[in-house]
């Protein structure tokens, strides 16, 4: 029987506050930035459908559904990309949803598969093993999660999408795969060994690929966006080593990498809406222009990176454990990955924030107090949940549903 249906555990309860708190963060910096009035409704109606549809993929476990809620996430990242109206803005969107709309289709025959072999959409009642299903499937996964090759999406996405929504792009949107990655292919041992062995290298050749891309882009939000790509492919790691540590830390990692990501894309948003710029070449010096935005940019760095008491090194640990858990190669792969961003964020925040000038500064105005609140609120939840960590830790080991 074909049941619409949906649960309750403690990963999704887990998720879904994240989702929505990243989306009232977007929501609050939005009605700061966002001043296309003839849009507005638009731009707000594609946040709550992004929020929505993060919180529909955490909390159902009918394969079905959780497409229809995938879908319309699609919708309105689609809709968010497109939301300027410039030619190259539109071109963007375009790209972005011909190349997520294709791999959901794909991902759909995958699911139809698994139905007909088990006859039911449920995650936890499916048995059959299939080889081609799971390769289907996880095409969709790695576009949704802007995992290597499936990544080529993401640089003019996020080159044309507003601050706000970007920040949901990066903290809800594209954690959607790793999240049916986890419910789909953890829930049981009738996936073969080498399958999750062979999505753990993929996730690690696309962490440290795109960790060196970022570290060779002058861009901002392409920068951005290479992180993105390495951080969630540190995501799809844990989850494929699985284990207490790769499970845990996979999800505190999305905790650790939604919190940090938000916060700099609303901060380079703030940089481009003081300066009017977004090449590193065109700034430098911004911590004269505004020491607290400084500051707080430092703490959502020092979290990706995955330095202590911030709980991005926490969530860092715990994979790197998994993985070296695994095997020894994995281990090192992930610790290689790591490298690479230190490197990256230490050279954006340095020549961002204390480079001398390369030419004349642009004009530049005071970053905005709504947005600088919004940031500071981001940062400090990274801290405060880094000090506290064991409160995340415990109520997800504590988690019966998975």
């Amino acid at each position: 029987m074909i049941g619409f249906d949906f649960f309750v555990d403690k990963f999704g309860i887990f998720l879904s506050v994240l989702f929505v708190f990243i989306g009232l963060m977007a929501f609050i910096y939005a009605l700061a930035t966002v001043r296309e009035k003839g849009h507005r409704l638009e731009f707000y109606l594609m946040l709550l459908l992004i929020v929505g549809s993060g919180v529909g993929v955490a909390l159902t476990y009918n394969l079905l559904l959780m497409f229809v809620f995938w879908e319309l996430s699609t919708f309105a990242i689609w809709r968010a990309v497109g939301f300027y109206r410039d030619k190259d803005k539109i071109a963007a969107a375009n790209f972005t949803f011909l190349i997520n709309f294709a791999a959901a289709a794909i991902m759909l025959i995958g699911i139809i598969i698994l139905y007909l072999e088990n006859g039911t959409f449920n995650i936890f009642e499916i048995k059959v093993y299939n080889d081609v299903a799971a390769v289907l499937i996880l095409i969709g996964i790695l576009a949704k999660s802007v995992t290597l090759p499936l990544h080529i999406w993401l640089v003019p996405a996020y080159n044309a999408v507003p601050s706000a929504m970007g920040a949901c792009l990066a903290g809800i949107a594209e954690n959607l795969g790793v999240v049916l990655f986890l419910r789909l292919f953890t829930t049981g041992s009738y996936f073969s060994p080498a399958f999750f062995s062979t999505v753990a290298w993929i996730a690690i050749a696309s962490s440290i690929l795109l960790g060196g891309a970022a570290l060779l882009s002058n861009n901002l939000r392409s920068l951005l966006a290479y992180s993105t790509v390495s951080q969630v492919g540190f995501i799809l790691l844990a989850f494929a080593v699985g284990g207490m540590y790769g499970i845990i830390g996979g999800m505190l990692y999305i905790l650790a990498h939604a919190l940090a990501k938000s916060g700099l894309f609303f901060g380079v948003g703030l940089i481009e809406d003081a300066t009017g710029k977004d090449e590193l070449r065109l700034l430098c010096c911004m911590q004269k222009l505004s020491p607290a935005l400084g500051v707080l940019m430092a703490l959502l760095f020092a979290s990706i990176v995955g330095f202590f008491p911030l709980v991005g090194f926490f969530a860092k640990l715990l994979v790197i454990i998994g993985a070296v858990e695994k095997t020894a190669y994995l281990g090192i792969g992930a610790i290689v990955a790591a490298v690479f961003t230190l490197l990256y964020s230490a050279r954006f925040y340095h020549e961002l924030f204390f480079a001398k000038p390369m030419m004349k500064m642009p004009k530049a105005k005071k970053p905005g107090y709504t947005g600088l609140v919004v940031i500071f609120v981001l940062a400090l939840a990274s801290l405060l949940l880094g000090i506290f960590f064991y409160l995340p830790v415990n109520y997800l080991m504590s988690n019966g549903g998975l």
